[in-house]
C-alpha cells in the first residue's frame, strides 16, 4: 500500500489502494505527467516554427519592403528545396564503392518524408509561412532575434501555389459579353 504524507506528521500511514485519497493521489500523478507531456510536445512545435521562420527570415530580401505573390512564391519553392544539395551529397555517397547498404539512410527518409509532406501542403491546403504582404510584420520579421518566446508577434499565414489556370484573363471582350448577355436573355424568355 502507497504511504502518503498527512497534514498531522503521520508520514508512514498507510492508504487503501480504492480509496478517495489514492484516487486523488492518482490523478495529480496523471495530470502532472499530462501537462510535463504537453510542455514537451508544444516546445517541439514552436521549434519546429522558429527554424522555419528563421529560414524565412533570412532569406529576405534587405531592398523588399512587401512581397507580392509571386515572390512570395519564389521564396516558399526556395524553401521547399532547400536539403536538395543535402540529398545530392548523400546519393554521391552511396554511389561511391560496392556497398548494397545505403549510408544515411535515415536521414535521406526523414528528408524525403519531410518534403513530400510540406509539398502536400503547400499544393493542397497551403504551407504556413510568416505574412510578407505587410510591410510591420516583414520589418518585425527583419528585426528578429530568433528568441521563440516572441513567435506569437509574428503574423503566420497560409500561402498556397498559386494556380496555373489564373494566366487567362479574368475579362471577357465585348462581343463575347452581348453573346453571353443574349443566351441569357434567351433563356429568361423561355422560362
Amino acid at each position: 500500500m502507497p504511504k502518503v504524507k498527512t497534514k498531522f506528521g503521520q508520514e508512514n500511514k498507510l492508504i487503501h489502494p480504492k480509496s478517495r485519497k489514492a484516487d486523488q493521489i492518482s490523478r495529480e500523478w496523471h495530470r502532472d505527467v499530462r501537462v510535463k507531456h504537453n510542455k514537451k510536445a508544444m516546445a517541439q512545435k514552436m521549434t519546429a516554427l522558429g527554424e522555419k521562420i528563421a529560414w524565412f527570415r533570412d532569406q529576405l530580401d534587405p531592398e523588399v519592403k512587401v512581397y507580392t505573390p509571386e515572390l512570395t512564391a519564389d521564396l516558399v519553392e526556395q524553401y521547399l528545396g532547400r536539403f536538395d544539395e543535402e540529398l545530392e551529397q548523400i546519393n554521391l555517397k552511396n554511389q561511391i564503392g560496392q556497398r548494397s547498404s545505403r549510408q544515411h539512410a535515415s536521414r535521406e527518409d526523414a528528408i524525403e518524408h519531410s518534403q513530400k509532406l510540406e509539398k502536400d501542403e503547400y499544393e493542397g491546403c497551403g504551407i504556413e509561412i510568416p505574412d510578407l504582404s505587410c510591410p510591420k510584420n516583414v520589418e518585425y520579421l527583419r528585426s528578429w532575434t530568433g528568441v521563440l518566446r516572441f513567435i506569437p508577434n509574428i503574423t503566420i499565414k497560409r500561402f498556397r501555389k498559386p494556380d496555373q489556370n489564373s494566366a487567362e484573363p479574368l475579362h471577357e471582350s465585348g462581343d463575347e459579353m452581348q453573346a453571353n448577355e443574349s443566351d441569357d436573355a434567351n433563356v429568361k424568355d423561355m422560362e
